[in-house]
């Protein structure tokens, strides 16, 4: 007689399964076995027990208990034999076999034992028909364990803890929930409610909201940035950019008079001070703080993009592109020693300690004319004549395209790197939304050094050994084909401005964008429902952008030479973190 379905010890009865809320739709066992893994994560593991016994139904089957605890205690060739008997089916064990066995070889390495790690690359790894280039970077571990300056320098048991942990959420994709319970089953479920009421709230723009499990989340219309704030009337002419810094302590304009002014922003959420950063007859058009917020660039039409220090506002370097080549775009690599500069023509990579003004590094393009591009860690976004957005990846010039319904005229990455806008010639904003890992690797000598390691230390490499995966996919095949959510102006008629949209707000939750007839709206990025519409300008409104660190403060820039800026009613009140 074949033994029972591990499932039946679980169950409590062989009679029909028992719902519990109103709508039916809670499954009592599970309802029970959560609240028995959570008693637990609590530290209640005697009242566990005695609902275990009251209620006869177990938290999971003997050996789904012994398979989590032979991976966080680092038995991984006991987990390898108890795996089919958890796995959800054969078609995931290649996969749950490569990250036990990756992470043994992982461990193997960083406590120096060179000879077992050797083993399992060669004897259990690459039997698994894993991809070359996955092996080679796990390959890249072990040879630089060997070398003086690259030897490992052990690791903690908290970092063996933390290590196997991340391994366990990562193999519950291979595994049979009802087996194994994912970790903290509870506590996932009460914040996934908890984010869907966050989400559902047309107006939540707050960093600090406080949620309760006792009552639904209501935000109003007061935390959007609607108020009145300021209207600065510094510049002579159209202002073209307006830009703030990551940090949030400066924001930077651009204007059609030749100037381009660096405006510290107070504590009481206001630009003052403004200073000179360049005064010129042509005219500036562009500005770009670097991400640590040090250093700022400006582009001009006389085709030279300047490099500037924020403290002092000096000039430290110009860039010239040539008398022919007017400049689209300028946008920083995460480690800010590094900016692209994009022109018609050319895309151009230039550090900021390089010697002499030719680029490091020139990038082909891959339109005829290009009218934006930005940089997405290792990736280039672009935008040209042919209606296309174009993705270039800088490791191994990988190319895919987009397809756009109009000629896109800028682009905007927003904070969290996860949604891009394009602004179209006809008077519309399309929402994108990225796939994760599309920025991957920077260029060389750039993401690494930028968190404080040095290019190819240990420490990088087994974080980039940490997120290989076999078979897992490459972001450039799940680009998205159609976007999010459209945006229309009220006159849908093509305009004749580069119009700059931005994504900001407490979640990266709201799109915003200025129009020809001089409004300023705000959408909701989740609904794509308009939530308001902001006048006050006389002229064209060219560019806004989102304060980083308030999402209660919005400025713009317009063609009746002032910026203006918004607070949001509660903030004003003192209710807005």
């Amino acid at each position: 007689m074949a033994p029972p379905h591990p499932l039946a010890v679980c169950n409590g009865s062989s009679g029909p399964q028992q719902t519990l809320g109103s709508r039916g739709l809670v499954n009592r066992t599970e309802y029970i076995r959560v609240l028995e893994q959570a008693l637990r994560a609590l530290g209640y593991d005697s009242v566990a027990e005695a609902l275990e016994h009251a209620s006869g139904i177990v938290q999971q089957p003997q050996q789904a208990a012994a398979f989590r605890q032979a991976v966080l205690f680092g038995s991984y060739d006991e987990a390898l034999q108890l795996l089919p008997s958890v796995a959800a089916d054969d078609g995931v064990m290649d996969r749950a076999r490569f990250l036990l066995l990756r992470q043994k070889y992982l461990e193997g390495v960083q406590q120096g034992r060179t000879a077992e790690a050797l083993q399992v690359l060669r004897q259990q790894l690459q039997p698994l028909r894993v991809q070359q280039q996955v092996l080679h970077s796990l390959a890249a571990l072990l040879l630089q364990s060997g070398t003086g300056s690259g030897a490992m320098a052990g690791v903690s048991a908290a970092q063996l803890e933390q290590g196997r942990a991340v391994l366990l959420d990562e193999l519950q994709e291979s595994l049979m929930p009802s087996l194994l319970i994912p970790e903290r089953r509870l506590e996932e479920l009460v914040e996934q409610a908890l984010v869907t009421q966050l989400e559902r709230s047309r107006y939540h723009n707050s960093l600090h909201t406080r949620l309760s499990l006792f009552s639904d989340y209501q935000a109003g219309a007061e935390q959007l940035p609607t108020q009145p704030n300021q209207v600065l009337e510094d510049h002579s002419s159209e202002v073209w950019c307006i830009s703030f810094s990551q940090d949030g302590c400066w924001a930077a304009s651009a204007s059609k008079d030749g100037s381009a002014l660096l405006w510290a922003v107070t504590a009481g959420e206001r630009l003052e001070n403004p200073r000179v950063l360049l005064r010129q007859p042509v005219p500036c058009q562009l500005v770009a703080f670097s991400p640590d917020s040090q250093l700022v660039l400006t582009a001009s039409l006389d085709s030279v993009v300047r490099l500037h220090d924020v403290q002092s506002s000096k000039l430290l370097r110009s860039f010239p592109q040539g008398r022919e080549a007017g400049v689209v775009a300028i946008s920083w690599f995460p480690c800010s020693r590094q900016f692209l500069v994009a022109t018609h023509k050319l895309l151009a990579v230039y550090g900021t300690q390089q010697a002499g003004a030719a680029p490091q590094r020139r990038l082909p393009s891959c339109h005829a004319f290009v009218y934006d591009a930005v940089v997405l860690g290792g990736c280039i976004i672009s935008v040209g004549q042919d209606r296309q957005v174009a993705f270039s990846r800088l490791s191994d010039q990988r190319v895919e395209h987009i397809l756009e319904s109009g000629t896109v005229t800028s682009l905007h990455l927003s904070p969290c790197h996860r949604f891009l806008t394009t602004n179209l010639a006809s008077n519309c904003v399309h929402l994108w939304q990225l796939p994760p890992g599309l920025g991957g690797q920077a260029l060389a000598g750039d993401g690494a050094a930028a968190n404080g390691h040095a290019a190819g230390s240990s420490d990088t490499l087994v974080q980039q050994c940490q997120g290989l995966a076999a078979g897992s996919s490459d972001p450039f095949d799940e680009l998205p084909s159609a976007p999010l959510h459209e945006y229309r102006m009220a006159d849908a008629r093509p305009g004749r401005y580069v119009l700059r949209s931005c994504v900001g707000g407490a979640t990266s939750g709201f799109v915003a964008c200025g129009a020809e007839d001089c409004l300023l709206r705000i959408w909701s990025r989740v609904s794509g429902e308009q939530l308001a519409c902001l006048s006050g300008p006389a002229g064209c409104v060219n560019a806004v952008a989102w304060h980083p660190r308030n999402p209660s403060l919005i400025a713009c820039a317009s063609d009746d030479s002032t910026i203006r800026t918004w607070l949001a009613p509660a903030a004003q009140r003192g209710r807005l973190g």
